[in-house]
């Protein structure tokens, strides 16, 4: 009889679809292809989006009128007992207090709590890793990066945390079809591209302040676009171009950009910028060299493992490095090409089909050790 692996996939929201819940659609997708020595059942709460499974994997709603944190400390468990689930994979830091099954957990970065962009040490946030990290029999991590920060925070969970790297869409390639710039409000020419949730510790305001100095330099004018779910006030965003005296029309934010959109998005920039200063990984550092487009990002030690040499670096949050870097790319066509062949070469050594082979592998490793967490 097959082990049973049951993943519980009720951080899926019905949109927008973020990197975390990019990841585990994926997985559910891969894993029945790469692993069919195993039972895979997906655990959704009702109302919530089901993610595209094949006939081998079983989708269950376990029904609950109660939030998340209490339906994963009754109605998931119960289920997962009818279900025979022996081992549970959370693509996030949220596991259940009281299950007889072993669990994983993923994390995907490592908080700095207390600082600045950076939730309580008393958060929610904070109390749920601290009892992923303690409850997990094995915690999956998205870098050799965070797997270093995990374990500097955290000295005895080294022996339980292994790196698996995501990995990319096949639609994200260097062609493909126009933009339609309508949607988002893009007029024709050139733009700078930001993707990813505005928010502190992605820094979007050294990005913003480099943009208004590369404008303050003579540069012809282009546009700089900025993808995603605004966690701060927009008049704070634009207030850089402000002071520099720079039109702020310059300055489109047009939110999240529908999932079939992305790749054309990517692929019209003429140039992708990554500028975070606590990253688990990057998965649009990853998208834009699919994309085969010039890429920028800070010394964020995740993003220069991905990205290895097939993206230009400035020191993190340092606006004036920043301008500087991206006045000498922009100007140098010959340097921009030779980004874009090191971009989609890096990225063809990234696929969800070895990201799910990687999983099953620790899936198989954990449900034979039969050993309890320690810490």
């Amino acid at each position: 009889m097959k082990p049973t692996v049951g993943l519980d996939l009720s951080c899926l929201e019905v949109q927008p679809e973020t990197g975390v819940e990019r990841y585990a659609r994926r997985l559910v997708e891969q894993l029945p292809l790469v692993a069919p020595d195993l039972e895979f059942v997906v655990l959704i709460r009702p109302g919530r989006p089901a993610p595209a499974a094949s006939m081998q994997v079983r989708v269950v709603e376990v029904p609950s009128l109660l939030p998340r944190a209490i339906w994963r400390e009754g109605a998931m468990p119960r289920a997962m007992r009818r279900l025979g689930v022996q081992l549970l994979h959370a693509p996030v830091a949220a596991l259940p207090f009281r299950t007889s099954a072993m669990r994983i957990a993923t994390i995907h970065d490592v908080p700095r709590y207390g600082e600045a962009g950076h939730a309580g040490r008393l958060s929610r946030n904070r109390l749920r890793l601290l009892h992923a990290l303690r409850a997990a029999h094995h915690i999956v991590v998205p870098s050799e990066a965070t797997r270093l920060a995990l374990i500097a925070a955290e000295p005895a969970v080294e022996a339980r945390v292994t790196a698996i790297a995501h990995g990319v869409d096949p639609d994200f390639r260097p062609f493909g079809l126009p933009l339609r710039r309508d949607r988002y409000g893009i007029p024709p020419g050139p733009f700078l591209l930001w993707v990813g949730t505005l928010r502190q510790r992605k820094d979007p305001l050294v990005l913003v302040e480099a943009f208004a100095r590369l404008m303050r330099s003579g540069h012809p004018p282009m546009h700089l676009v900025m993808c995603g779910k605004a966690l701060m006030d927009e008049a704070d965003v634009r207030a850089p171009l402000r002071a520099a005296g720079i039109d702020d029309r310059l300055l489109i934010l047009p939110g999240y950009v529908a999932r079939e959109d992305l790749p054309d998005l990517y692929r019209e920039a003429e140039a992708v910028v990554v500028p975070s200063r606590l990253e688990g990984f990057g998965l649009p550092a990853l998208e834009a060299m699919a994309s085969g487009r010039p890429l920028v990002i800070s010394e964020d030690a995740a993003l220069t493992e991905v990205c290895g040499n097939a993206a230009q670096s400035f020191r993190t949050g340092d606006a004036h490095d920043l301008a500087h870097v991206l006045q000498h790319l922009l100007r140098d066509s010959a340097l921009k090409a030779q980004l874009c062949a090191r971009a989609v070469r890096r990225s063809q050594e990234y696929s969800w089909e070895a990201s799910a082979r990687s999983h099953a592998e620790l899936y198989r490793s954990v449900l034979s050790s039969r050993s309890a967490p320690t810490l």
